[in-house]
C-alpha cells in the first residue's frame, strides 16, 4: 500500500490538530488535501483524519506513556504519524504487519530519519495490547477522547446517562443520502441502488432520505453525477421540509456553504426565487457546483447573512433557512475535529 496517503494525512492533521486548540476544519482541510489522490487513497486519508481525531486523546494518552522523554513542538509531525499508526493498529481490519512496516517509512519521508526505530518499536507494542481491557481502565474522557471541559459539561446536562452520550460519540456515523425529488421519488431510487448491489432502506423521518447498510464512494451509486442522489443527514433534510411559502416565493439560504441545503431547497421549491448566502469564499465555491450537479437553479453570492439586504436588494424573504455556525458537539461521529478546535474559553462567544 502507497504511503502517500499517510504522508498527506499527517500533513492534514497538521492544519487541524496544530498544538494550540485553534485547528482548521477537519472537512475543509480534507476537501483541499484530498484532490490530488487516487479514490483508495483518498478513502485511507479520510479514514486516518477522522479516525485519529476521534481517537485522539486516547492515542495521546497510551503514547505519552511509552515516551522516555517527550517528543519536541518541532517534532509534531512525527507526533501525528505514530498517532495515525496507532489508530491504524487498534480500529482498523489492516494487517498488523503491513502498518508496522509503514511508518518508519513514513518517518523518512517527514525527513525525520532518527525516528523511524522510534515507530517500529512503538508500533510493535501498540500491536501486543489488549486493547479493550486496557481501556476499560481509563477514566471515561480519555477512554472516549473527549476534553474535560465537554466531559464535565456533558455530566451537567445529560446526568446519569453522559457516559452513554460519550460512547456514542465514537460511533462511526451512517451514510445517508436525498433524493432529488425533481428527478425521480424514492422507491424508485431504492430499486436503482439495489440493481447495483447496493443495501439502503428509508429513513424514518424525512420523506427523500435514505441510509446505506455500508457506506460506498458515492462515484459508485446511480445518478449521483446527474444529481439523482446527494450526500445528507437524515437529520439535516428535516429543516428544510418544514418551510412553506408559496411555490413562486423568495427563500434565503443564510450560511449556505458548503450548499447541501440550497440544493434541497431548489429541489423543493424549483419555481421559487432562491438566494445562498456566505461569507466564506472557498466553502461556498462548493456550494456553487451543488445546484450544477443536481440540474437545479440558486444564486449564489458571498454575504453576510446578518444583513442580506445588501445582496438581495432589499427585497422581503418568505422563509429563512439559517444553519448558523455551531461547535458541533451533537453530531460529534460526523465531525470528529470539532471538539480539538477551541478551548471552552471560546464557547459563550459562539453561542451569543
Amino acid at each position: 500500500m502507497s504511503g502517500q496517503p499517510r504522508l498527506v494525512a499527517v500533513r492534514t492533521l497538521l492544519e487541524v490538530l496544530p498544538g494550540d486548540g485553534h485547528g482548521r476544519s477537519l472537512r475543509d482541510a480534507l476537501a483541499q488535501h484530498r484532490q490530488p489522490l487516487e479514490a483508495a487513497d483518498r478513502g485511507l486519508l479520510t479514514d486516518l483524519c477522522f479516525g485519529v481525531c476521534r481517537h485522539y486523546r486516547l492515542l495521546e494518552y497510551w503514547l505519552d506513556q511509552q515516551l522516555q522523554k517527550p517528543l519536541k513542538a518541532s517534532a509534531r509531525p512525527v507526533r501525528l504519524a505514530l498517532l495515525c499508526g496507532l489508530y491504524e493498529l487498534w480500529f482498523t481490519e489492516r494487517a498488523a504487519h503491513a502498518i508496522v512496516n509503514a511508518y518508519p517509512d513514513l518517518c523518512r519521508a517527514l525527513k525525520a530519519p532518527w525516528a523511524a526505530g522510534l515507530a517500529n518499536a512503538v508500533l510493535r507494542k501498540a500491536s501486543r495490547l489488549e486493547l479493550a481491557a486496557w481501556r476499560e481502565t481509563l477514566p471515561v474522557p480519555i477512554r472516549c477522547s473527549l476534553p474535560d471541559w465537554l466531559w464535565k459539561q456533558w455530566q451537567q446536562d445529560w446526568g446519569d446517562a453522559a457516559t452513554a452520550v460519550a460512547e456514542a460519540s465514537l460511533g462511526e456515523p451512517p451514510m445517508t443520502l436525498r433524493v432529488n425529488r425533481q428527478q425521480q421519488d424514492r422507491d424508485t431510487a431504492l430499486a436503482m441502488l439495489a440493481q447495483a448491489g447496493i443495501t439502503a432502506h428509508a429513513g424514518p423521518r424525512a420523506p427523500f432520505a435514505m441510509t446505506l447498510a455500508q457506506p460506498v464512494p458515492v462515484q459508485h451509486l446511480p445518478g449521483f453525477d446527474q444529481g439523482a442522489l446527494s450526500v445528507q443527514d437524515e437529520a439535516a433534510q428535516l429543516p428544510a421540509e418544514l418551510i412553506d411559502i408559496p411555490p413562486t416565493g423568495r427563500l434565503l439560504d443564510a450560511c449556505a456553504a458548503p450548499g447541501g441545503k440550497t440544493g434541497q431547497l431548489a429541489e423543493r421549491f424549483p419555481d421559487a426565487s432562491l438566494l445562498a448566502l456566505d461569507n466564506d469564499a472557498h466553502r461556498l465555491q462548493i456550494a456553487r457546483d451543488q445546484p450544477a450537479r443536481l440540474i437545479v437553479h440558486a444564486v449564489v453570492r458571498p454575504g453576510d447573512a446578518g444583513a442580506p439586504a445588501a445582496a438581495s436588494g432589499g427585497a422581503p424573504f418568505d422563509a429563512t433557512l439559517l444553519a448558523a455556525p455551531s461547535w458541533a458537539t451533537g453530531i460529534l461521529p460526523r465531525q470528529s475535529g470539532a471538539k480539538w478546535q477551541r478551548p471552552a474559553a471560546d464557547l459563550p462567544a459562539s453561542a451569543g
